[in-house]
């Protein structure tokens, strides 16, 4: 049997200085600790008011003083991957805090979390804890008046004082405005913009627990595959990052990015399309319309094996970038695996994509799912993990975008020669190219070693031409590589870009054609495959015969040979002349 616990909304009355204002809406649930075994217990912090709870035994409030350090808060909208990476983290023997941030002026029925009993028994053997609280948008967003300190805020920051990792996600932030607009009617819905509410109040909360954790804490950022990609941080939308202070308030700043939020050295985990969904909603059951003669069973418990590659292939790979499908339950335990400190990080980390110290991401990773019915087990884990830290200590950062293999090159630097004289100045002429007018585009190829080919991008910046990026070609005795280089260190531009630098995808697909045309012209023979040998037919083993005692011979008179000479042999005649084949005649009559 499922134990659900309900969200219950309270609006304190005439709160103090320091705590939430009346305007906050302040989201409450039900906590599971190791420490009771019949109930849930509760540890929250003075300025957060005791939760309301219903259909639940063993209920205490303890003083946050007394509660240690967490090992992990969450802050994310209510469902999705936030809660499968909390619940997930706590089954690895993590103690959790998970931080709901709901709709501004939510309705339509309060938000449920449900684990089954099978799950919360799993927790206690592991030693695994989780604590929950919440608050919406708007309170999040609203400045205090008078002494400016914002109450919500600094509940926030109380509440994940100490944590030794903090991970942050959008995902279930269009489920919870579903939810929301079905109170509404079709005007009201229209008006509404509590997409952009919830993940700017998600951005606050992040920047106040960051504030407020360990030194040196995890920190870990789960985005789409495209989103919030151009923006590094020191980069600002125009107008920005000041909302004015819903209700009256003053105006607030807020991170225009999950990176800016957390302060840097972050881990970004992406994903693609996702698919799946947490314990608590209904569509969370295997089956899709219930258990049928023939079930169809959904996605999220067919396709468990999963694939981890460094987000600049990803995204410079057209084939790979578009159209990639991620499961919900393979990001959160990827996302929980990082930030409880599961996977051995190398020490060269920051250094392997090119990062420098400002820069808010230290790890850009992105995760696919296959088809498979089994989890990835602790070991493949490693493994994924393993390869990619190798990838990223490559001297391509990881930022591979085409490879080709060849039977053998005879002759390594004309193949160079080739690729930098003939076949990249007729694509760079091509109407592809050369038509871009704004922005960054590749503008020369040139030869710098034997058998290393660059294509330079320029663009425009103060009416002189910066180089912004390149695309190097390796030629080897076994094949070619591409992979994105960085451009000006001096210009600004001295790392490799984490997005498809303009036709980039369009120089990739001709690559293709380039070996092909290596192979035609003779340039590298073509690499034969290795043809499977069929088993040899194996010979059949003669079975050893019995050995068979012979009885004594029984002394007998000879007998005639068969082969022994007849009587016609020897030249004798029949006696009468045989009557077969002749009529009988026949006889005289009597008269």
């Amino acid at each position: 049997k499922n134990l659900r616990a309900t969200m219950t909304r309270l609006t304190p009355p005439s709160p103090p200085a320091g705590t939430l204002r009346s305007a906050a809406t302040l989201l409450l649930l039900a906590i599971y600790s190791s420490t009771t075994s019949h109930g849930f217990t509760s540890h929250l912090p003075q300025s957060i008011a005791r939760p309301t709870l219903s259909n639940h035994r063993g209920l205490a409030t303890l003083d946050a003083a007394a509660s240690a350090a967490p090992d992990l808060v969450v802050i994310s909208p209510p469902g999705g991957i936030g809660e499968i990476a909390s619940v997930e983290s706590a089954l690895l023997g993590g103690s959790v805090r998970w931080f709901v941030v709901s709709a501004p002026g939510a309705g339509g029925g309060a938000a449920e979390v449900a684990l089954t009993a099978e799950t919360l028994s799993a927790m206690e053997r592991a030693g695994g804890s989780i604590e929950l609280a919440g608050a919406s948008a708007d309170a999040l967003l609203v400045n205090g008046s008078g002494d400016g300190v914002d109450g919500t805020s600094s509940a926030v920051a109380t509440w994940c004082r100490g944590a030794d990792s903090i991970l942050c996600t959008y995902d279930g932030v269009m489920e919870e405005k579903r939810r929301v607009d079905r109170a509404k009617t079709a005007e009201e819905r229209g008006m509404g913009n509590e997409e952009n509410l919830i993940k700017s109040a998600v951005r606050v909360a992040a920047r106040e627990a960051v504030k407020a954790a360990s030194r040196g804490a995890v920190k870990v950022a789960v985005l789409g595959a495209g989103e919030e990609l151009m923006m590094d941080g020191k980069e600002k939308k125009k107008g920005g990052g000041l909302l004015q202070g819903l209700l009256g308030g003053k105006q607030l700043e807020v991170p225009e990015t999950l990176g800016e939020a957390l302060m840097g050295n972050v881990m970004v985990v992406r994903h693609g399309e996702l698919f799946g969904a947490s314990a608590s909603s209904p569509e969370s059951s295997p089956f899709i319309g219930g258990p049928r003669i023939e079930p169809t069973i959904r996605d999220m418990y067919t396709m468990r094996s999963i694939r981890i590659d460094p987000t600049i292939s990803l995204s410079g790979n057209v084939l790979s970038g578009e159209g990639s499908k991620t499961n919900r339950l393979s990001m959160g335990e990827a996302a929980s695996r990082l930030a409880l400190r599961k996977i051995s990080l190398p020490s060269n980390l920051s250094n392997a994509q090119g990062q420098d110290d400002q820069d808010p991401a230290l790890l850009d990773i992105s995760v696919t799912s296959f088809s498979g019915t089994d989890a990835p087990t602790e070991d493949e884990w490693q493994t994924q993990f393993t390869r990619l830290f190798e990838r990223l200590s490559s001297p391509s950062g990881g930022a591979t975008l085409f490879t080709a293999e060849f039977g053998s090159v005879p002759n390594v630097r004309r193949l160079a020669e080739w690729i930098a004289s003939k076949w990249a100045p007729a694509i760079l002429r091509s109407y592809d190219i050369a038509g871009t007018r704004v922005g960054a585009r590749p503008v020369y190829a040139v030869q710098t070693e034997d058998n290393v080919v660059e294509i330079v991008w320029q663009e425009l910046v103060n009416f002189q031409p910066v180089t912004s990026g390149r695309m190097v070609i390796t030629v080897e005795e076994t094949g070619l590589t591409a992979a994105r280089g960085k451009g000006d260190e001096t210009k600004g531009f001295g790392k490799v870009s984490r997005v498809p630098l303009p036709g980039e995808d369009i120089l990739v697909r001709r690559l293709g054609d380039a070996a092909s045309q290596a192979v035609e012209k003779g340039l590298a023979t073509k690499a034969k495959i290795a043809s499977k040998e069929k088993p040899k037919p194996k010979p059949v083993e003669s079975k050893p015969v019995a050995a068979v005692v012979s009885a004594p011979a029984v002394e007998s008179s000879p007998a005639a040979s068969s082969s022994e000479a007849g009587p016609r042999s020897a030249g004798a005649r029949r006696s009468s002349e045989r009557s077969r084949g002749r009529r009988k005649a026949e006889p005289p009559s009597e008269e």
